[in-house]
């Protein structure tokens, strides 16, 4: 049988708790400083991946016990340690392929220098994380009867791995795309390859509010670290697919903005009866992209490296994608802030749609 391991980390104190109970109630600093001294360790057993026709393989979690602050902020030989040491024992597990969760995949050359210590293949995941990104934010358009070809669309975090592919995708399907990123330099360039490829009317913004005012679509996959998208930033109606890990969208949108959609992008569903030996916030049977498209190569048997470096092929997302629904993988339901998007909200964001609709026909 073939077999995985995938990389994780706690992505908040949260999950420290949830990962190790003895936590609760310790400070964070506390707890930080006992997670930069702790050594990867195997989490657990992953059983019950099948495939409709009938083809399984088995799996490890793999815990780097770093938050997401520690990943930004240590310093950086140090995290990429501690990421090829997880690896590593992913191998010995027996793994043939191993998947770079959360952070993880950011650090070491976007997966390249875990990838030169191992005698197995690696990936990070985020070709199957675009394919999800992009059908999950094109289905909510339709669902809400929103036209791409009158929308504006923002790519928050549009230089990194996932959100280029996800820019000259949307350029080629949008008459106008704001692309938002830290780097200036690499924003230009990523600007000059898209006005190459599609006639949208492009615009570079640096700062996020600017960015984000006038977007209809937003997808966003930052690895800043979580909420940096505040509820004031959003235009009525807007329509916004986070794929970032820990979430770029804060919770309180959820609360003070019912006439936008958030929903949390890269949600699969996994076939079989899967047990994933660990509690790691979502649903039973349900994963993020990046650790489906793990599983996918594994039952595939394509032990090669796959989604790792900073450029992504948009080939190879087309190819994931056709592998997932091969083996029965497909994207879950709508969810946002932990929780299923119900019927009635998708009914109040439509509702909001139409008012704006209305006023702006008056307007003009």
């Amino acid at each position: 049988m073939n077999q995985f391991a995938f990389l994780t980390h706690p992505l908040s104190m949260k999950d420290v708790v949830r990962y190790a109970p003895k936590a609760a109630g310790k400070r964070e600093p506390i707890v930080l400083k006992l997670l930069e001294w702790m050594p990867p360790y195997e989490a657990s057993d992953i059983r019950g991946v099948r495939t409709p026709m009938g083809k399984e393989i088995a799996g490890n979690f793999v815990m780097v016990p770093l938050m997401p602050s520690q990943f930004l902020n240590l310093e950086r030989p140090t995290v990429i340690d501690r990421v090829k040491r997880a690896a590593l024992l992913g191998q010995e597990l027996g793994a043939q392929m191993i998947g770079l969760g959360g952070y993880n995949s950011v650090v070491g050359r976007a997966g390249k220098d875990v990838a030169d210590v191992l005698d197995v293949a690696v990936t990070s995941g985020n070709s199957y994380t675009v394919a999800t990104a992009l059908q999950g934010a094109l289905k909510a358009a339709e669902v809400l009867d929103v036209d791409l070809s009158r929308s504006t669309v923002a790519v928050i975090g549009a230089t990194g791995s996932i959100g280029s592919v996800c820019s000259r995708f949307l350029a080629k399907r949008v008459p106008r795309l704001v692309l938002s990123a830290r780097s200036k330099s690499r924003l230009k360039v990523l600007a000059e390859t898209i006005q190459r490829e599609s006639s949208t009317a492009l615009k570079v913004e640096m700062d996020l509010g600017r960015a984000l005012s006038e977007a209809d679509i937003v997808i966003t996959a930052t690895s800043s670290g979580g909420s940096i998208i505040q509820a004031e930033h959003l235009k009525t109606g807007a329509i916004v697919c986070d794929v970032a890990v820990p979430h770029d969208v804060c919770r309180e949108v959820a609360q003070l903005r019912p006439d936008v959609l958030v929903i949390e992008g890269g949600l699969v569903e996994v076939p079989g009866d899967v047990d994933f030996g660990l509690d790691f916030g979502y649903p039973p049977g349900l994963c993020l992209a990046c650790m489906a498209e793990t599983m996918i190569l594994t039952l595939e048997g394509r032990f090669e490296n796959f989604s790792i470096g900073r450029g992504l092929d948009y080939d190879r997302v087309q190819e994931i994608e056709r592998l997932a629904e091969r083996n029965g993988f497909r994207l879950a339901g709508f969810r946002a802030f932990d929780e299923p998007v119900t019927q009635q909200k998708i009914e109040q964001v439509a509702s909001f749609i139409q008012d704006s609709r209305k006023r702006l026909r008056v307007i003009s």
